[in-house]
C-alpha cells in the first residue's frame, strides 16, 4: 500500500512539473523580445504605419513639383557657372607665331648669320592670373549656397504639407463632431416646434431654439469651408487630388 502511494505521488509530481514547464516556456515565448505582437494591439501600428506611409507620400509628391524643380536648376547653374570660370584661364593665354623666310635676308659673304625659320610666343597676363583664384572660389561659393538653399527648401515644403495635412485631419475631426451637434439641435429644434405649436412654449423661446440650430449649421459650413480651402492649398502642393494621393 505504501508502495502504490509513493507511485502515484511521484506520478503527480512528474506531471506538476511538466505543467511548471510548459507554462514558463509559454510565458517566456509571450515575453521575448521577437515573440508577435497580440492581436488587439496589431491595428493600432497598423494604422500608425498607414499615416506615416501617407505623410511621407505627400512629400514626395511635392519634392516633384515644380517649384522644388527649379532648385535643381539652380544648381545645374551655379555648376555650370564654376566650371566656366575654371576655364577663363584660356581666355587669358596669348599665342603668336612668325614664319621666317631666309630668302629675303641679306647676303654678306663676310658675316654668318642664322634666322630661324618659325617664331613661337605666349603671352600670359599675370594680374589676371592671381585674380582668377577669388572668382573661382566666389564660384564655388554661389554652387554651395546653392544646394543649401535646396536642403531648406525641401524641409520647408515637408514642413508645409504636413503642416497642411494636419489640419486637413483636424477640420476632419472637428466637422464629425459639429454634425453630432448639428443632429442634437435638429432633434432639440423638432421638440421644440412640437411645443410651440401645443402652445406648451411662447415664440421667443421657438426662436432662440430656431437661432442656435442655425448657429450650429453655419459653424458647420465654415468648418466645412475651413478644410476646403486646406484641401486646394494642399493640392497645389502635392499637384494631383488629396484622394488620390491617399488612396
Amino acid at each position: 500500500m505504501k508502495l502504490s502511494l509513493l507511485k502515484h505521488s511521484s506520478t503527480l509530481s512528474l506531471l506538476t512539473c511538466s505543467l511548471l514547464v510548459l507554462h514558463i516556456s509559454a510565458t517566456a515565448q509571450e515575453t521575448r523580445p521577437g515573440a508577435p505582437a497580440k492581436a488587439n494591439s496589431s491595428p493600432v501600428y497598423r494604422q500608425v504605419n498607414t499615416e506615416e506611409m501617407i505623410e511621407e507620400k505627400l512629400v514626395t509628391l511635392a519634392l516633384q513639383g515644380p517649384k522644388y524643380e527649379i532648385s535643381d536648376h539652380q544648381n545645374k547653374i551655379a555648376e555650370k557657372s564654376l566650371l566656366a570660370t575654371k576655364r577663363n584661364w584660356l581666355n587669358l593665354l596669348t599665342i603668336s607665331g612668325n614664319y621666317n623666310d631666309q630668302t629675303f635676308a641679306k647676303q654678306n659673304p663676310n658675316t654668318a648669320y642664322v634666322y630661324p625659320k618659325f617664331f613661337f610666343g605666349i603671352n600670359i597676363p599675370l594680374g589676371l592670373i592671381f585674380g582668377l583664384g577669388p572668382q573661382i572660389k566666389i564660384a564655388r561659393e554661389q554652387v554651395a549656397v546653392s544646394h543649401s538653399t535646396q536642403e531648406q527648401l525641401a524641409r520647408d515644403i515637408r514642413s508645409d504639407v504636413l503642416s497642411k495635412y494636419h489640419q486637413y485631419k483636424m477640420y476632419s475631426s472637428l466637422i464629425a463632431l459639429q454634425n453630432q451637434i448639428v443632429l442634437d439641435e435638429q432633434a432639440a429644434l423638432a421638440q421644440t416646434e412640437k411645443r410651440f405649436k401645443d402652445g406648451a412654449i411662447t415664440i421667443e423661446i421657438y426662436n432662440i431654439a430656431n437661432k442656435s440650430f442655425s448657429d450650429d449649421v453655419a459653424k458647420k459650413l465654415n468648418l466645412q469651408l475651413q478644410q476646403d480651402l486646406i484641401k486646394i492649398q494642399l493640392e497645389n502642393i502635392i499637384g494631383t487630388r488629396l484622394e488620390t494621393a491617399i488612396n
